[in-house]
């Protein structure tokens, strides 16, 4: 695919300066990170502008068709997937066979999660307790607004509200959730909180879970996966006016666990204080935040007596701001909806003993942002301008690092209702992804010697072009009176310029020789298929996600990160039916993970490894009533034997078959 032209650059700036400030009305306080809500349904639903998006909500994550962790939901979302490591509870997301290191951009609450790590793993994390999620939203493909840092995405995890707690009209109230897992005996529960008392309210929440290590499909258990997470969350809010309003919002998350060859103790907090201005004005719907998170890792003991990196100490601080202001116009028979805003954050490392990780170092980035949705009639076309900025310094062993880099990324999507049920669409983009700290000031050598790592201080950022062409749906009464089919199908080619991977032998700017990170010379690509259906009938409720991954990226190498690409091709189908008045559900869901290109450790030359394994779960829940459930779900029914594709480690094969019983009662 060609360069993308300067005159659509151009085209994109003046799009954007024709663009008024204005404000829908809205029917709640949601942020949906990285798109724009153009309106909203009689129901108060949000309508979304046509970006390639997935808004999992509540009933996703822990209805009766929901899978039983973050990880396994992620993994049945079209073009996603995750690192599993089974011992790690962190979540690291994949989407269209990138990642790591910020290429797709992972945040809590809109708060970005830069930790980062070079070993035997993901080489980027968010620690996020599920039971504190109301929803994660995932979008693909380059993001222009708020949140818009990766090449191949985004994902936003949402953390409970007060409205998630209080039934409508309630002043106070409660939310419990328990759950318990056969394999392994892990016990899960969660207690929150609610109160609204004039202008204010406040939500405060405890999570808890624990647990041994499961047991694979042969019953042979794999070590060092158990479970010991805690976390708390506490919210605030206050309305200073009818249009202004205070909030503020703290989260603990707390855990023991074992990955990298070590028992590790890590702690992940964030803060953010939020101001919203919406005077009703048709220019001016404005919201500020400022944040600040920091993870921390403590290595304890390793695997072995000899482990070398006994009390390593590895710490990310991140802190920012961001302001943005929604606006609406209409002009002719065009209706615009323009974000404008920037943002700004700053990653520091802190730490002792982190062997190959840095332990000192900055990285600054800072943005400007317009997106503008333009709808008349069958059209809609959104045309997006993302300037970056962004700087990096440190001290290497050899000498200090300092670099800096900027860029200007436009998107255009054209959209239009060619029936009142198909939407053919086309997407062209451009977007930058800087080079992380742990890439650039690599250094150390492997524990127990062997090839010595190296920064690299010309280190440049990856730039990826990309275009999609695709058609969404949305048809009532297709087979039958009352019944619904919506859903996407999409075509995407990503060309990426620059892609940085490993290399055993390198020479730097320094002189030194030995392992870094480096530019690959030229373009590469990757290109897939993206099917994602749902069909409503009155008698039953089906889905389907398709993914087809065809990738041309050179590899990364496990053992300095991880591997990364997608299955060939990954196919989920959930069948579901409500019965007794719509209070019981009862479902199963079928899940295909074909093999595809592999790359084994500390090698960069991938291979097709035809590996595949499908998985069945079962799954019932009975609504008490409207305010308790009950559930139960049964998966891998089959007890296949199997190694979850990306894993941390060939040989750790997933987990066998599990009951899962659990409730949820509001009060």
């Amino acid at each position: 695919m060609r360069r993308l032209s300067r005159h659509f650059a151009a085209f994109l700036l003046c799009s954007t300066a024709l663009s008024l400030p204005l404000a829908p009305e809205q029917a709640d306080d949601t942020t949906w990170l990285g798109q724009i809500v153009i309106g909203y349904a009689e129901d108060g639903t949000p309508i979304l502008a046509g970006e390639n998006a997935t808004h999992l909500t509540g009933d996703d994550l822990r209805g009766a068709t929901s899978t039983t962790d973050v990880d396994g939901l992620l993994r049945v979302q079209t073009s996603v997937f995750t690192q599993k490591d089974p011992g790690n509870p962190g979540v690291s997301v994949n989407i269209r066979g990138f990642e790591g290191s910020g290429r797709v951009a992972m945040s809590v609450d809109g708060v970005p999660q830069s930790f980062r790590l070079t070993g035997h793993a993901a080489q980027g994390y968010v620690f996020v307790d599920e039971n504190l999620l109301s929803g994660i939203d995932i979008t693909r493909g380059p993001v222009t607004g708020l949140g818009g840092s990766g090449i191949a995405g985004s994902a936003n995890f949402r953390t409970l509200d007060v409205g998630d707690v209080l039934k409508e009209g309630q002043s106070r109230g409660g939310l419990v959730r328990l759950d318990h897992a056969s394999n392994g005996d892990t016990t899960s529960g969660m207690a929150a909180a609610a109160v609204k008392a004039g202008r204010f309210d406040a939500l405060a929440a405890i999570s808890r879970h624990s647990g041994d290590s499961y047991e694979d499909g042969d019953g042979i258990e794999v070590a060092n996966t158990g479970t010991d997470i805690s976390s708390a969350l506490l919210k605030l809010g206050y309305d200073l006016t009818e249009s202004q309003r205070l909030t503020f919002s703290l989260m603990r998350y707390e855990t023991d666990f074992f990955a990298t060859s070590y028992f590790q103790h890590l702690t992940n907090d964030v803060a953010k204080i939020g101001y919203h201005y919406d005077p009703g004005s048709k220019l001016i719907d404005l919201r500020v935040n400022a944040y600040l998170a920091r993870t921390e890792t403590d290595w304890l003991r390793g695997s072995s007596p000899f482990a070398s990196a006994v009390g390593r100490n590895m710490s990310t601080e991140t802190g920012g701001l961001d302001v943005t202001n929604t606006s609406e116009l209409r002009f002719g028979g065009w209706q615009l909806t323009s974000v404008n805003g920037i943002e700004a954050s700053q990653d520091s490392l802190g730490g002792t003993k982190g062997g190959v990780n840095p332990t000192t170092g900055k990285a600054r980035r800072l943005s400007a942002f317009s997106e503008n949705v333009f709808v008349q009639g069958k059209w809609e076309i959104t045309a997006g301008l993302r300037a970056n900025s962004y700087r990096l310094d440190g001290e290497a062993s050899q000498g200090t690092i300092d670099i800096k880099n900027t860029s200007l990324d436009p998107k255009l999507t054209l959209a239009y209702q060619a029936t009142d049920w198909v939407q053919p669409y086309v997407t062209l983009s451009r977007a930058m992804r800087s080079p992380t700290l742990q890439e650039t000031m690599l250094g150390g050598s492997h524990p127990g010697g062997g090839i010595g790592m190296i920064a690299n201080p010309r280190l440049e950022a990856e730039t990826e072009e990309g275009v999609e062409l695709g058609f969404t749906l949305d048809r009532a009464g297709l087979f039958a009176e009352g019944d619904r089919l919506t859903g996407r199908v999409n075509y995407y080619n990503m060309e990426v310029e620059n892609y940085i991977v490993s290399s055993m032998a390198f020479t730097n700017a320094f002189g030194q020789t030995g392992a870094a990170f480096v530019n690959v010379p030229g373009r590469t690509e990757t290109e897939g298929v993206e099917i994602e259906l749902d069909y409503a009938h009155r008698a039953f409720d089906l889905g389907l996600s398709y993914t087809h991954n065809s990738s041309h990226l050179p590899s990364q190498t496990p053992g300095l990160g991880a591997g990364q690409y997608l299955p060939d091709d990954t196919v989920s189908v959930r069948l579901s039916r409500d019965f007794m008045a719509d209070r019981l559900t009862v479902g199963a869901q079928y899940t295909h993970v074909s093999g595809g290109l592999f790359t084994d450790a500390y090698t960069s030359t991938p291979y097709q490894k035809d590996d595949s394994y499908e998985l069945v779960d079962l799954f019932a829940s009975y609504d008490v009533t409207d305010d308790a459930v009950i559930y139960a779900k049964v998966t891998n029914v089959f007890d296949e034997v199997y190694a979850p594709w990306l894993s941390a480690n060939a040989s750790e094969n997933g987990q066998g078959r599990t009951l899962h019983v659990g409730t949820s009662i509001r009060f």
